[in-house]
């Protein structure tokens, strides 16, 4: 284990052992100062008591199967290997005038010109956002992919390449802040936005 890594499970553990001490005071405090009679005093002591319970678990038993391990969530990716998943053409085959992926488990070729609309948003997965792109092109051809879509980079760079409209940035605008959707519009034939 690197360096690194043992500073970000130490900060880990910490943060679990903190948190989980907080959890407890909560629930003690609903067991001993509020009214017994209301609902929302079980509610508060029941939930504090099991984020106390789950936090303090993983804390003292880091290789529990009950809980989820957080080293996945904190490992870093080599220069080496970003740099091939940045490069990786992904799901996606390119030629001259266009590119081609499976839709439906069909191929489908989709050429920049047909391409109508780009909609891109960021989605709320507890932990993590993730920014995801929704393409619409002639023919009712449409679809999503996200930052982990295989090919996720070269799609972007091919795109912003073929379309000067698109804002060079517009990842970092959906990006922040955090756990808004931020839905934007960052091509559209018609009315040309970028």
């Amino acid at each position: 284990m690197s360096k690194t890594e043992k500073h970000i499970e130490l900060n880990r553990k910490t943060s679990d052992l903190f948190a989980g001490i907080l959890c407890s005071g909560f629930s003690i405090v609903g067991i001993t100062i509020m009214d017994k009679s209301e609902l929302i005093t079980w509610v508060t002591i029941v939930f504090f008591g099991i984020g106390a319970i789950l936090l303090l678990l993983r804390y003292f038993n880091p290789n529990s199967g009950f809980l989820p391990k957080q080293k996945e969530y904190y490992k870093k990716l080599t220069d080496e290997e970003f740099m091939e998943l940045y490069n990786s053409n992904g799901i996606f085959t390119y030629h001259k005038n266009g590119f081609e992926l499976q839709i439906e488990d069909k191929p489908t070729k989709i050429e920049w010109n047909e391409i109508k609309k780009l909609t891109a948003y960021k989605v709320d997965l507890f932990a993590t956002d993730e920014i995801r792109l929704f393409l619409e092109a002639e023919n009712g051809k449409q679809f999503e992919i996200s930052e982990s879509t295989e090919g996720w980079f070269q799609f972007n760079e091919r795109l912003k390449e073929q379309f000067s409209e698109i804002n060079k940035n517009w990842e970092i605008d959906i990006a922040v802040p955090a756990f808004e959707r931020k839905e934007t519009e960052i091509y559209n034939r018609i009315k040309n936005v970028g």
